[in-house]
């Protein structure tokens, strides 16, 4: 295998959840404002790190302001279809740049904090073959920033940290892999982003 990778987180960096809030809320029946409030409780990390997809919603639903759910296992596999089809799409310049690594014989790989039932839906990406292999918290175990998901990534790639460049937007876990010895980066923007990877090589 090369001597080195790009590594890319997925929420953000990649992909921009475009109408996620809003058709939970059209679920269950708030507001988009009150969704994303409760979305991101202590409880997100708990869902990120393989928690199933109805132990998230019955602690997720109380922090919701105004929802109206009477029936959760009802509406269960629409909220989990509405919250994993939010992330599965990626921006087009995001898109660009991993063709572009992909040309040039770079291997690629995702690195995201994810729920289980969103990470068996990788496959079907229509961008899944731009990537040389996802890693996400939610089949690991484990999730970002803890220093075990990135030492499970240099262990199943077979590279030390020194031969791998991330890319993600939490400070945290840009700290945590800058600490581990990877080369990592906050992202910005997509062109913030192509110039990163421009400077070290990956991209002309």
């Amino acid at each position: 295998m090369t001597s080195r990778a790009a590594i890319f987180d997925l929420g953000m960096v990649l992909s921009t959840p475009t109408g996620l809030y809003e058709g939970l809320a059209g679920l269950l029946g708030t507001t988009p404002d009150a969704v994303e409030k409760g979305f991101w409780g202590a409880h997100r990390h708990a869902y990120d790190e393989g928690i199933p997809d109805r132990a998230y919603w019955e602690v997720a639903l109380p922090l919701i302001e105004g929802h109206n759910v009477e029936d959760l296992d009802a509406l269960l596999p629409e909220l989990v279809t509405t919250d994993t089809g939010g992330w599965r799409e990626i921006r087009d310049d995001a898109r660009a740049i991993l063709t572009e690594l992909k040309e040039r014989a770079n291997p690629v790989f995702v690195l995201s904090n994810a729920p289980r039932s969103f990470a068996e839906t990788a496959p079907g990406f229509s961008w899944s073959h731009l990537v040389d292999r996802f890693f996400f918290s939610g089949l690991l175990g484990v999730a970002k920033p803890s220093p075990e998901i990135y030492a499970r990534v240099e262990s199943e790639l077979g590279l030390p940290a020194e031969s791998l460049w991330f890319v993600d937007d939490k400070a945290e876990n840009v700290a945590t892999a800058s600490a581990r010895g990877w080369h990592a980066h906050l992202w910005v923007d997509d062109a913030d982003t192509r110039a990163w990877l421009t400077e070290e090589g990956f991209l002309s």
